[in-house]
């Protein structure tokens, strides 16, 4: 239509009026056409106007935390629709008192050429490239952010679009050679992430490993560093995921085959392995509202329930809502209790020797105090009436 009126000869302010009534009526009409079907989502882009303020007019992107941008507002959009938005942006300008009555039109715009990028990377989402050329392997990834953490460098996935059943498997490792892998419109890319375990306690460099799959004992322990002098090797502990607790007993030499080649158990994702020092037993204290509080001499660490179990349990005036873990460098942080795991956390928070857990008291309203309180009311209101009379 644009090019139309430029080739009827018009005038330019003429020309600039239709234009703009051009615009205004693809903002008209576009919005009834989402506002009841179309719910904004993660990566989209909004085209906000307001009607007789153009220097209000603005494009805005959906964050990965769900929100937009504007004039100094941080607006939570994700999941609502366009009229949900409108009315949204309305009250924002009304109650910063930039507009007296704004009349705001939200129009989605619809990004169809783009490259999906997946899994292990730390910004995932999809990104617009222009449906005329490709992009590299790499070039996709370096715009979802790069590779993550757990990123597994040997598996990256590509699933090209005019052939959906056919997955193709590149190795990005560092050491490996560079290859010209092109990536087009549409097309999906997936980095496998690794397994996560933890060793810790007296080991050489505790932390985070990442594997495929599952890792026997021996082989995280190699990885660690190996045990420290102090370790005590009869008494190893597995955390698993789901908050269960196994004791393990292996040989000085952990590196060498069991009897009778009996596998030894494995580590999955999620779970750690703790090993405990020969020469002490550290506590773990748990004071507050318990039955017993005090230290709890353990060999390895607790997860809250069985610290509160050893304990004694729950006092009658403790809160669970606020229970607070001090750990033993200087940090805390307060979590809710919780019976099931599976309802709570994926990973069960865990207490090592040395921290303190902390079990507050819940509010509770003192009646004595309250029925005095009303009592010396009542009193001073009837002094007041007898008085008056």
């Amino acid at each position: 239509m644009i090019y139309f009126l430029r080739r009827l000869h018009v005038s330019h302010w003429t020309f600039r009026c239709l234009q703009a009534h051009t615009i205004l009526l693809f903002l008209i009409v576009t919005p009834p056409l989402f506002s009841e079907v179309y719910r904004i989502k993660k990566g989209d882009t909004l085209l906000i106007a307001v009607v007789g303020q153009p220097e209000y007019t603005h494009s805005a992107q959906v964050r990965e935390d769900g929100r937009i941008s504007y004039f100094g507002g941080d607006l939570d959009v994700a999941g609502q629709t366009v009229e949900t938005v409108n009315q949204q942006i309305r009250e924002f300008l009304i109650s910063e008192g930039l507009i007296r009555n704004p009349v705001v039109m939200v129009s989605p715009v619809l990004q169809e050429n783009g490259v999906f990028v997946g899994g292990a990377v730390k910004l995932p989402g999809r990104y617009p490239i222009s449906p005329e050329t490709d992009i590299g392997l790499y070039r996709a990834i370096t715009l979802a952010g790069g590779l993550a953490e757990n990123a597994d460098h040997q598996v990256v996935q590509l699933i090209r679009t005019d052939i959906p059943e056919q997955v193709d498997i590149y190795d990005l490792s560092p050491t490996h050679p560079y290859r010209d892998i092109r990536v087009s419109v549409n097309d999906l890319v997936f980095v496998m992430p690794l397994s996560v375990v933890e060793v810790q306690g007296q080991v050489q460099t505790p932390g985070k490993l990442f594997i495929r799959g599952q890792i026997g004992f021996k082989e995280a322990l190699a990885r660690a560093g190996g045990p420290t002098q102090e370790a005590d090797l009869t008494a190893i502990v597995r955390v698993e995921k789901n908050g269960s607790l196994s004791e393990f007993n292996l040989a000085e030499q952990f590196w060498r085959s069991t009897p009778n080649d009996a596998p030894l158990p494995s580590l999955s994702d999620g779970d750690v392995l703790f090993v405990p020092n020969v020469f002490k037993v550290d506590p773990i204290y748990v004071i507050g509202y318990v039955r017993e509080p005090g230290a709890q001499r353990v060999r390895g660490p607790l997860t809250i329930a069985r610290a509160i179990a050893l304990s004694g349990g729950f006092d009658a005036s403790a809160n669970r809502e606020e229970i607070r873990i001090h750990r033993r460098d200087g940090t805390s942080q307060e979590v809710p209790f919780t019976f099931d795991v599976v309802e709570g956390e994926a990973q069960p928070i865990l207490l090592y020797p040395g921290d303190v857990l902390e079990v507050k008291k819940k509010f509770e309203i003192n009646w004595n105090l309250v029925s005095t309180i009303v009592y010396i009311l009542a009193t001073g209101v009837s002094l007041v009436v007898n008085l008056t009379n």
